[in-house]
C-alpha cells in the first residue's frame, strides 16, 4: 500500500498548499496529514479533504521576542517528535511532504529512513524548514533560489481558484457601478491597519472603484457606502476573485501566488518587520520587481498615500498583466504532485 504523509500548520499559509495537492495524489492509496493537538489544521483538513486521515501531536511555537517561554521548546520538541514518531512507525509512508511551521518540524526530525521533501512558498526559508534543511531529500521552492537540492516548482495553488463564478458574487454584493473591482483582504483574520485605511478612505475608494471588503473575522463594523461592500470572511473566495479587477492585500506568499495565476495586479501592503520576520516584505519586492505588483509600506500608508498608490496600480495595470501573462512557475501543484508520486513509482 502506497502512503504519503502531509504536514505542516500554525497558520493557513502552511495547510491550504498541502490541501490544494491532494486532488492530484492519486498514486497513493492512503493520504495522512499530521498536525497540532487543537490546531486549526484539523478543522481545514476535515472540511476540505474527508478521506485524509487525520493525526494530531503536541507542539511547541517559537515565540519571536525575547520571553522565558522559549525555554521550554527543547523539552516540548522532544515530546513531539516522539509522539511524531510513533505515528511514522504506526502509517509506515513511503515519503513525508511538510510545508513547513512548527508542526513540520518535528514530524521531520523524527523521521528514519523516510524520503523528506520540503517546500518553502516564502522568498527567504522560515525557521522550521531551516532546521528540518539537513533531514530533507528535496526542498522545493516557490521563488528562485540557490539552495542545494531545491527545485524551483512554483506554489501549491487550489485548482478551485479557476473555476470562480463572477455572477454569484455579484448578486450577492450588488455592486452594478460601471467600475473596476477591488477586492481588499488581509487574509481570514483581516488586516487591521489595511482595514482602517480603507475606512478612512472610503469615500475616495468608491468613485473609483466598487470596493469589495473583506474585513476578517470579527472585524465588521457595519459600514454601509454606494459601491461598498462589506464581508467578514470569503469560504467562496474563488468567486470574488473572479469578479475583482485589483486586489489590496498582504504580502503573504500563498495570496500573491493565487493573485498571479489569475493575472490580477495587486497593491501588496506587507507585514512589517516589527511583527513579523519581513518574510512578507521580501515577498513584496520579488513580486515588485519581477512582475511590476505595487507596494505600500504599512508605515508609509495614509488614506491619501492609500489613493495615490491605487491610482498608480490601475495606470499600470496593462504592463503588469502583461509581465503576469508571461511569468514561469507560478503554478507548481502538477510538478509537486509528481516529484512526490516519483516517490512510489520508482
Amino acid at each position: 500500500m502506497k502512503k504519503i504523509v502531509l504536514t505542516g500548520g500554525g497558520t493557513a499559509g502552511h495547510v491550504m498548499p498541502n490541501l490544494a495537492l491532494i486532488p492530484r495524489l492519486t498514486a497513493f492509496d492512503e493520504i495522512h496529514y499530521i498536525g497540532s493537538v487543537g490546531g486549526m489544521e484539523e478543522g481545514l483538513v476535515r472540511d476540505n479533504a474527508p478521506e485524509v486521515i487525520y493525526h494530531s501531536i503536541p507542539c511547541v511555537k517559537f515565540v519571536r521576542s525575547m520571553s522565558l517561554k522559549n525555554l521550554a521548546i527543547p523539552f516540548g520538541l522532544m515530546k513531539s517528535v516522539g509522539a511524531a514518531k510513533k505515528i511514522l512507525k504506526e502509517t509506515a509512508p513511503d515519503v513525508i511532504f511538510s510545508k513547513g511551521g512548527y508542526v513540520g518540524l518535528p514530524v521531520c526530525l523524527a523521521a528514519k529512513r523516510i524520503p523528506v521533501v520540503l517546500h518553502e512558498s516564502d522568498l527567504k526559508l522560515g525557521l522550521a524548514n531551516k532546521l528540518a534543511l539537513n533531514k530533507c531529500d528535496k526542498i522545493l521552492t516557490s521563488f528562485e533560489t540557490n539552495l542545494d537540492k531545491a527545485i524551483r516548482t512554483g506554489a501549491p495553488i487550489r485548482e478551485e481558484i479557476y473555476r470562480g463564478n463572477r455572477i454569484k458574487a455579484l448578486n450577492e454584493c450588488r455592486l452594478y457601478a460601471p467600475l473596476p473591482y477591488l477586492l481588499v483582504t488581509g487574509g481570514s483574520k483581516g488586516a487591521k491597519a489595511i482595514n482602517e485605511k480603507v475606512f478612512e478612505a472610503v469615500d475616495a475608494l468608491t468613485e473609483k472603484f466598487n470596493v469589495i471588503h473583506l474585513v476578517g473575522k470579527g472585524n465588521a463594523n457595519g459600514l454601509k457606502k454606494p459601491n461598498y461592500y462589506q464581508k467578514e470572511f470569503a469560504s467562496d473566495m474563488a468567486d470574488w476573485l473572479a469578479l475583482c479587477d485589483f486586489a489590496l492585500c498582504r504580502g503573504g506568499a500563498n495570496t500573491l501566488f493565487e493573485l498571479a495565476a489569475l493575472g490580477l495586479p495587486a497593491l501588496i501592503v506587507p507585514l512589517p518587520k516589527t511583527v513579523s520576520r519581513g518574510d512578507q516584505i521580501d515577498n513584496a519586492l520579488y513580486f515588485s520587481r519581477h512582475y511590476k505588483d505595487k507596494i505600500l509600506l504599512q508605515e508609509d500608508m495614509t488614506a491619501q498615500t492609500l489613493i495615490d498608490a491605487l491610482n498608480e496600480l490601475v495606470a499600470d495595470a496593462a504592463e503588469i498583466k502583461s509581465a503576469l501573462r508571461r511569468a514561469e512557475g507560478i503554478d507548481g501543484t502538477r510538478v509537486i504532485a509528481e516529484i512526490l508520486t516519483d516517490y512510489v513509482e520508482k
